[in-house]
């Protein structure tokens, strides 16, 4: 298992810039998912665009699990129809005191680590 790191903004922005830019290349996109070997195009795209950079395969894969992980629970939020909404212009959920506790007390009893990484994440406010 690879030691924990920590992952800084603009490491985040360029691994979503390269996924996005994998996907339109088709080259390593297929209908269930990257074909095999992106991670490593994924490494050296890194290390190419961020000079220095420590990341691994392990830490790209992991990053990719977390980032997925949050976006499905965007996604669930906003799916829903129960009063959250993307605020384009700023690139925040918006939502509601009052609609996020009732959604925080269901979603708390099935995973309060995900509560605490949504709470911590920049990109989420109350209105």
């Amino acid at each position: 298992m690879p030691p924990h790191r920590t992952w800084t903004q603009p490491e985040d922005d360029m691994l979503v810039d390269i996924l996005t830019e994998l996907t339109l290349e088709g080259k390593w996109k297929s209908d269930t998912g990257f074909k095999s070997g992106y991670l490593k195009v994924i490494e050296q795209k890194l290390l190419d665009k961020l000079p220095g950079t420590e990341l691994s395969v392990s830490n790209i894969e992991n990053r990719i699990k977390t980032l997925k992980k949050h976006a499905m629970a965007i996604n669930e939020m906003l799916t829903v129809g129960s009063g959250f909404e993307w605020d384009y212009a700023n690139h925040k959920m918006v939502c509601e005191k009052s609609v996020f506790d009732g959604w925080a007390k269901v979603i708390f009893k099935l995973c309060s680590i995900l509560i605490l990484c949504l709470l911590s994440h920049d990109s989420f406010c109350l209105m």
